[in-house]
């Protein structure tokens, strides 16, 4: 018998329990197997065990045993490959699916891929997991701490976009030539106002008890880690990407950033580079000013030259930090290329590059990153809660330090 076979098996039993779940509770919503028959599915294939059956046993090739008699109990004798697809196996078969969606959305011990891998009998006390890419623009951009909810500044009316009728560097401070003893020009300077408004990013689970004490790992420690850097890569994100409805305003929506058309739909091209460059003001180029966009686009620069015919990405090895060794640094005409994966638009939209100033990106920040824990909130569930949030928002405060890399304008 393969174990496609058994699958099948072990869903038809839940099956059985579905209809007798509807049988004795007429009316109300039905149990579903769909997630069960997914997770199985999951488990099996991590497992690629094959079996065989005689009369009403079933044997794998490492020594399980099944009593296909026997559904709720259903394992006889097992492997120690087989005993994570037994965890799983029983509590499917007990819960009758109805609540196993809700019971593999939970961190338990007795389902493996929910948590239950951080509990077995010989464990070496480590998590296997990848870095994500660090934070681009909380670093490099201005921070501001909040006092209250909302945080207000004045702004100079400076207008430095060269291509404009209102360009103006000095909010119209203006002087004219006159003769001594004539009436001189009045001329004052125009005032804007930059307000800066607390939003709440915030995140929840539970973990069972039992788990938090069998895991080899101090998983409160690891949990506020793993948090931490979800909640600040997702805050950079909407650096980028958010609308500034009850979140940042991003660099990619905000209506007053630069931008231009791109020579090409769909692509990147060494003409748009200089479009980018010839738009941004000359006083935001030692900002220092930068590129944000993604591997694609990168990559599809790569191998493109300029008139001289040099290379449009240049790339560069500089010592990097104790015990790391060197580094790769891009640039292209002369700015750093930060990779921005997932935070810029994807390759052919608007926002896929950015060429600015970060520096005139303002974050104001009323509450950073916390972790509350609760053992008393699912007292009777056994379980701790986790709770995650912070407070924040975030603008361009001059939004003619960011030129944004547009789609290709109708008819052109």
């Amino acid at each position: 018998m393969k174990k496609e076979e058994l699958q099948q098996m072990i869903a038809d039993v839940v099956k059985e329990q579905v209809e007798a779940i509807r049988k004795d509770n007429p009316g109300q919503e039905d149990p579903t197997v769909s997630q069960g028959k997914t997770d199985l599915a999951a488990i099996m294939g991590q497992m690629g065990v094959e079996f065989h059956v005689v009369g009403n046993l079933v044997y794998t090739e490492k020594g399980s045993i099944l009593n296909r008699n026997n559904p709720l109990t259903p394992w006889v004798k097992l492997s120690p490959e087989m005993e994570d697809f037994a965890k799983g196996t029983k509590l499917l078969i007990q819960s009758g699916g109805s609540r196993s969606e809700a019971i593999m959305k939970l961190l338990q011990e007795n389902t493996d891929t929910a948590g239950g891998y951080l509990v077995p009998e010989e464990f070496e006390p480590t998590m296997v997991q990848y870095d994500t890419a660090p934070t681009i623009l909380w670093p490099r951009a201005t921070i501001w701490p909040m006092g209250t909810d909302k945080l207000g500044m004045p702004k100079l009316a400076q207008r430095p976009d060269k291509d404009a009728q209102d360009f103006d560097h000095f909010a119209g401070v203006v002087f004219t030539w006159t003769e001594e003893g004539h009436t001189k020009t009045e001329t004052e300077p125009v005032f804007e106002f930059i307000e800066l408004i607390a939003h709440e990013l915030s995140g929840y689970t539970a973990i069972t008890n039992i788990l938090l004490e069998d895991s080899s790992l101090n998983l409160i420690n690891f949990l506020t880690g793993l948090f931490r850097r979800a909640w600040l890569w997702f805050t950079d994100r909407s650096f980028f990407r958010g609308n500034g409805g009850r979140q940042p305003l991003g660099i990619i929506p905000d209506p007053a950033v630069l931008s231009v058309n791109r020579a090409v739909a769909g692509a990147v091209t060494y003409a748009d580079l200089l479009a980018m460059d010839n738009k941004l003001p000359s006083v935001f180029e030692t900002g220092p000013a930068v590129w944000f966009g993604s591997k694609d686009v990168f990559n599809s620069l790569r191998g493109q030259v300029d008139a001289r015919g040099q290379l449009v990405l240049q790339q560069f090895y500089e010592p990097g930090p104790p015990g790391i060794g060197q580094k790769l640094v891009e640039y292209m005409l002369g700015y750093q290329a930060i990779r921005a994966d997932q935070k810029t638009m994807p390759l052919g939209q608007r926002g896929d590059l950015i060429l600015c100033a970060p520096a005139w990106y303002y974050i104001g920040t009323r509450k950073g990153f916390s972790m509350d824990v609760s053992k008393e909130y699912l007292f009777r569930q056994n379980r701790t809660a986790f709770r995650v949030n912070g407070r924040l928002d975030g603008q361009c405060a001059i939004p003619e330090a960011f030129v944004v890399l547009d789609i290709v304008t109708v008819g052109s």
